[in-house]
């Protein structure tokens, strides 16, 4: 017999590649759903990732807040433990310090002054000071206002000599000793109406000395001094005259305005010479010594 052929239907035909459309589109299906799956699963572990972030940070900011809670604690404890009474008392101590440090400095600055003061008396009674020229009795070696050191020293080692420039007591103030000169040079500093200031005058001569004045022209012991150092001759005349133990006789290098051994002052006890004049510090342009003249 003959097998008879198969019949194919059209029908059937074309639905079978239906099914393997079908089988195509599931598996793409799956594909994408894997896909979307793993896109899930990505942001889930990145907002686990997020989340855990933020709990570790609020953890960070309790703790961080738990110490500052804590130190203020410590801080009121601490606080609440302050001995007021102690503070007060270290102020008051520190303040009482600071107190008797002032008085101290300032009795410091007082010793200090006291001190030189006493320093200035001594040196001006028993070494030497300054003098400003009052007049013109010594011109036209010294003029009016000129200033001049004065030392003190020489004269406790050696008489006097002829020719040297001295500044003497004046006549009219009476004798002191002692403390009483040291008030007496003070009260001379402050003494503005000059009934108390010293003369200057030149020694001609010394003891046992005869001085004679005549006809202008000073005799020493019998011989003519020849004086360059002088302004002018003196008018009027002298003697004559010899120097007392302990005495000398002096007179200003401006014979004819000058009082001297001529006049109130007489025969100068040596104890009432101040000093000698050694140096001429003011104006400037005649600063120098005072040297004796070699004409004696």
């Amino acid at each position: 017999m003959t097998e008879n052929p198969k019949i194919v239907d059209p029908v059937e035909q074309m639905e079978e590649p239906g099914v393997a459309l079908q089988s195509d589109s599931t598996s793409g299906s799956g594909s994408a759903q894997q896909a979307a799956d793993a896109e899930q699963v990505a942001d889930v572990e990145q907002a686990a990732d997020v989340e855990q972030a933020a709990d570790v940070e609020q953890a960070a900011d309790v703790e961080q807040a738990a110490d500052v809670e804590q130190a203020a604690d410590v801080e009121t404890d601490t606080a609440s433990d302050f001995d007021w009474g102690a503070a007060q008392a270290a102020r008051l101590a520190e303040a009482r310090r600071r107190r008797k440090a002032a008085v101290r400095e300032a009795m410091e600055y007082v010793q200090s002054i006291a001190l030189a003061i006493l320093l200035a008396v001594v040196i001006m009674t028993f070494i030497g000071r300054s003098f400003v020229v009052e007049g013109a009795s010594m011109e036209p070696t010294l003029h009016n206002r000129e200033r001049i050191i004065v030392e003190k020293v020489s004269y406790r080692f050696r008489t006097p000599a002829r020719g040297e420039i001295i500044v003497l007591r004046n006549p009219w103030r009476p004798d002191t000793e002692g403390w009483a000169r040291a008030v007496e040079a003070m009260r001379e500093l402050v003494d503005f109406s000059g009934s108390m200031r010293p003369y200057i005058k030149r020694i001609i001569g010394v003891a046992g000395d005869t001085i004679e004045i005549s006809d202008g022209r000073v005799y020493l012991n019998g011989k003519e001094l020849h004086e360059p150092y002088i302004a002018a001759p003196p008018w009027s005349d002298y003697g004559p005259g010899t120097v007392p133990e302990g005495h000398v006789f002096v007179m200003g290098d401006n014979r004819n305005n000058s009082d001297d051994s001529r006049g109130s002052v007489g025969f100068l006890r040596i104890d009432r010479i101040v000093g000698r004049a050694m140096l001429r510090y003011y104006p400037l342009n005649k600063t120098g010594m005072m040297r004796r003249p070699d004409v004696y």
